[in-house]
């Protein structure tokens, strides 16, 4: 799931923390760093159970309304209190692990959950699936994509609940709700309970080279400060903002430390970075300068790509 963007996304991060803190050692910026990425996937999981959280919620009320014999319980409350695909999703032996091992009332028992069914209990995503009439596996997944999608995504409320609970849960919220969607899809009728979900990292030995740039990375401040310098003509290095300093030194630890990776893909991965962390015009900058970095490097016999 941790893929090589995010991977880099995060070492910038904790880069740019580690200057900003002091410069302390490169040990507790690993740490860091492990925290950050280990907490990706706990995030992960987390908005994986939130339809969960809003399936038992109505389990809940449509048994209360039973007991006090109340003389009219929406059919469609009922009908989603039988949601197959988000019962598929609760009985996930990974997942229904992960929510055994954490405490989970901050969430199933917030407002935000309580307010969330009563709006989607009203929404015309549920009463389209009710007047469609075309219950069944596949017709419970997509209400639970459009739910998602509607309710979940682009929360500012959620947001905030998400950041108090862990401050390292901020600002992964549009790459991790595409592999929630991602995981979505994947589901089958036939995958029961031992559907898998996406592993902590994409690729074997991501985590190795998590670490690898990051250490790399920091290492390569004295070189970036040489080479911004010399090739910085229209502005004064020190007036430069920091990320965007700190994006080129770990583009530029890539560039000379990973000879597997190719230039194209470097360059374009840390462009992307500054147009998503910083300014449009920082992914300008960025580009110029890694491309200038990349052709000193070359002639230098120091590109190894």
């Amino acid at each position: 799931m941790v893929n090589r963007v995010l991977i880099r996304l995060k070492v910038v991060q904790v880069i740019y923390a580690y200057y900003q803190n002091g410069s302390g050692k490169p040990e507790m910026a690993e740490r860091e760093l492990s925290q950050s990425l280990d907490s990706t996937y706990s995030l992960y999981k987390t908005l994986l159970y939130l339809p969960v959280a809003l399936l038992s919620l109505s389990r809940r009320a449509v048994s209360r309304k039973k007991r006090m014999n109340e003389v009219h319980i929406p059919g469609k409350e009922v009908r989603f209190s039988e949601n197959s695909f988000i019962g598929q999703l609760e009985s996930n032996t990974n997942l229904s692990d992960f929510i055994g091992s954490a405490d989970m009332s901050w969430l199933s028992e917030s407002d935000f959950i309580r307010n969330t069914y009563d709006r989607f209990l009203n929404s015309d995503i549920l009463e389209e699936y009710w007047q469609e009439e075309r219950f069944g596996y596949e017709a419970d997944k997509e209400l639970c994509k459009k739910l998602y999608k509607s309710f979940f995504m682009d929360n500012e409320e959620l947001d905030a609940l998400l950041e108090e609970q862990n401050i390292y849960w901020n600002g992964d919220r549009d790459l991790i709700d595409s592999f929630v969607l991602k995981t979505f899809r994947s589901f089958t009728e036939d995958g029961g309970s031992d559907q898998p979900l996406l592993a902590e990292f994409k690729e074997e030995g991501d985590r190795d080279f998590a670490i690898n740039l990051l250490h790399a990375g920091i290492a390569a401040q004295d070189e970036r400060e040489r080479v911004v310098a010399a090739n910085c003509r229209r502005w004064d290095p020190s007036r430069l903002a920091l990320l965007d300093v700190i994006i080129i030194q770990v583009a530029l630890a890539e560039l000379t430390g990973f000879p597997g990776i190719p230039l194209k893909v470097t360059i374009n991965e840390y462009v992307d970075l500054a147009k998503y962390l910083s300014t449009p015009a920082s992914g300008s900058f960025v580009n110029g300068m890694l491309d200038t970095i990349s052709r000193e490097l070359a002639s230098e016999g120091r590109l190894n790509k």
